[in-house]
């Protein structure tokens, strides 16, 4: 089954089953909106999407304008046109370095911002590195294991960073939880800085804090704290395994084939899923503003207790692809998908415990496993001589 939503400038119909249930929700949707996948998405310099734009792709590489909002995610994630509407962007590397007019969320392993932010900035990465030309209009929430800020940020800055160096000026308070800070040279912070760290932070002699500086002692659980922390790591991974066990004994064919789907289409899948991730909640939030009109205001809590269920179905997904590959190393070809999950949970769950690294790794598990449980769906449909 080929799941490229674009070839010669059109859909193919294996995806018109998707665009007409999103159309039926929300008939503007699918008209105010352009999608474009393959193995390398180009937006040249000279074109101008008029709507907003879907890009998915090995290697997305925007150059020109976007009127609308930019959803994008691959491999490689480059925007350097001008995007009037929000960014947001999934990758394992990211260079942004054209003016988003919007709001900016993205989240990747490497991730360089160059270019001005318009509202808020939303960014997750291992390293993180904003530019002086990166300047942020509003609040910026960043989660990284290493990150520097050198862009001006004109509202507040929330951080979770294993090491946070910031060497520019921000206008109001400013809140972390680092192992490490540094304040360089041009950091001015033009209301409070409230830290919890182990260590007290690196201030340069011309780093400037307008109010009360406060640092806290990370929390630690007293007496049992790590009885209690494997606790909740055991419940988690009871539930999660529960979960998975559930899928495999009421369709296990359907088991089987979304984390075979998700190795056999990994960027399909991380496109697709990105698009569900930003793209349910909006339905949701629509049929439940016209259902209070119209009548039916429960079908969107209804969606959004089917997009809860289909996020914590990710891990089991995910698990059992990992669970099953770890297996093959060890020439356990046989194993039973039980075993595959339990293997595959094991290490998510853990993983999971890593500050920082465990909210990156638990958003990747959501978009890959959105998209590998709609495009299974999506076969699933289809007659068996029609799937290859």
């Amino acid at each position: 089954m080929t799941t490229k939503l674009e070839r010669h400038g059109r859909p193919r119909v294996s995806c018109l089953p998707t665009l007409l249930m999103l159309g039926a929700l929300m008939p503007g949707l699918a008209l105010a909106a352009e999608f474009r996948s393959g193995d390398v998405v180009q937006i040249g310099p000279q074109e101008v999407i008029n709507e907003d734009l879907y890009a998915f792709g090995r290697v997305v590489n925007i150059q020109g304008t976007v009127r609308g909002d930019l959803i994008a995610a691959g491999e490689q994630v480059d925007i350097s046109g001008t995007i009037e509407g929000d960014v947001m962007s999934a990758s394992a590397r990211s260079r942004i370095s054209s003016p988003v007019r919007g709001s900016l969320r993205a989240a990747s392993s490497e991730l360089l911002v160059s270019g001005p932010v318009g509202e808020d900035a939303i960014l997750a990465a291992g390293n993180l590195r904003l530019t002086p030309k990166a300047q942020v209009g509003r609040d910026l929430y960043l989660a990284s294991g290493d990150a520097h800020v050198n862009a001006p940020v004109m509202g507040e800055l929330s951080a979770a960073a294993g090491t946070l160096t910031l060497s520019a000026p921000v206008g109001q308070d400013v809140r972390a939880e680092v192992g490490t800070l540094r304040l360089n040279e041009g950091a001015r912070i033009g209301g409070n800085l409230s830290y919890r760290s182990e260590r007290d932070a690196q201030m340069a002699s011309g780093a400037v804090v307008a109010g009360t500086v406060e640092r806290f002692d990370p929390e630690r659980a007293r007496g049992r704290g790590p009885f209690l922390g494997l606790y909740f790591w055991a419940r988690s991974l009871i539930g999660l395994f529960a979960l998975g066990l559930l899928l495999v004994l009421l369709s296990p064919n359907f088991a089987r084939r979304a984390p075979a789907m998700l190795r056999q289409q990994p960027l399909p899948s991380l496109g697709w899923g990105a698009a569900l991730f930003v793209g349910i909640p909006i339905v949701a939030a629509f049929v439940f503003l016209v259902g209070l009109l119209l009548g039916g205001w429960w079908i969107g809590l209804f969606i959004l207790a089917l997009y809860a269920l289909a996020i914590a179905l990710c891990f089991p997904v995910v698990g059992m692809l990992i669970g099953r590959w770890l297996l093959e190393r060890f020439h356990k070809t046989g194993a039973h998908l039980g075993v595959a999950l339990l293997v595959g949970l094991v290490l998510l769950t853990l993983v999971g415990l890593v500050p920082v690294l465990g909210g990156l790794v638990a958003l990747v598990t959501i978009l890959f496993g959105l998209g590998a449980l709609l495009l299974t769906v999506v076969q699933s449909r289809q007659p068996t001589e029609a799937r290859v």
